[in-house]
C-alpha cells in the first residue's frame, strides 16, 4: 500500500465516522441503488479504498460493474484493474450480484434541460449532382530517393 493510499484511507475513515459523512454515505448508497452511475462508481471506490478491507472487493467490483454497464468509462478502468487482482470465484460472485440487481427507489432526477428550441422551417430539397470528372490524369509524382544507410 502506498503512502498516498494509506493516507487517503485514513482520511476517508475519519470522515465516515462523522455524522455528516454518514448522511452523505447514505445519500450515495440510495442514489447508487436507484441506478445513478456516478453514485455507483463512488460507492465502488469507497468499498475498494475507503473501508480498506479485503472482503469489500466483491461489493466494490459489483458497483464498478453496474456503473460500467451504463457506460461510465472510469468505472470500466477500475473494474478491469480490480478484476485482474481477484480470483475467478470472487469475480463470479460479483457478477451474480450484478445479475440480481434491481434499481430501488426513485431514479435520481436528471438535470433540467433548456426549453426546446423550435425547428427551423422546412426548406425545399436541394438537388445534388455528382462531382465533375477530371479530364486529365493527375501528374505522377516520383518518390524521393532513400539515402544509403550509414554503418
Amino acid at each position: 500500500m502506498t503512502i498516498f493510499t494509506r493516507t487517503l484511507a485514513i482520511l476517508l475513515a475519519a470522515l465516515l465516522w462523522s455524522g455528516a459523512a454518514r448522511a452523505d454515505l447514505d445519500d450515495i448508497r440510495r442514489a447508487a441503488e436507484a441506478g445513478d452511475t456516478a453514485a455507483q462508481l463512488e460507492l465502488g471506490i469507497l468499498f475498494q479504498y475507503g473501508f480498506n478491507y479485503k472482503d469489500n472487493e466483491i461489493p466494490a467490483l459489483t458497483w464498478y460493474m453496474l456503473s460500467a454497464n451504463q457506460g461510465n468509462a472510469k468505472a470500466v478502468k477500475l473494474r478491469d484493474a480490480l478484476k485482474a487482482k481477484m480470483s475467478e470465484k470472487e469475480v463470479q460472485e460479483a457478477m451474480e450480484q450484478v445479475a440480481q440487481y434491481k434499481p430501488s427507489g426513485k431514479p435520481v432526477a436528471a438535470p433540467a434541460t433548456a426549453a426546446p428550441v423550435s425547428a427551423p422551417a422546412a426548406e425545399a430539397p436541394v438537388d445534388f449532382s455528382p462531382p465533375p470528372t477530371p479530364e486529365e490524369k493527375p501528374a505522377e509524382v516520383e518518390p524521393l530517393p532513400v539515402p544509403p544507410v550509414v554503418q
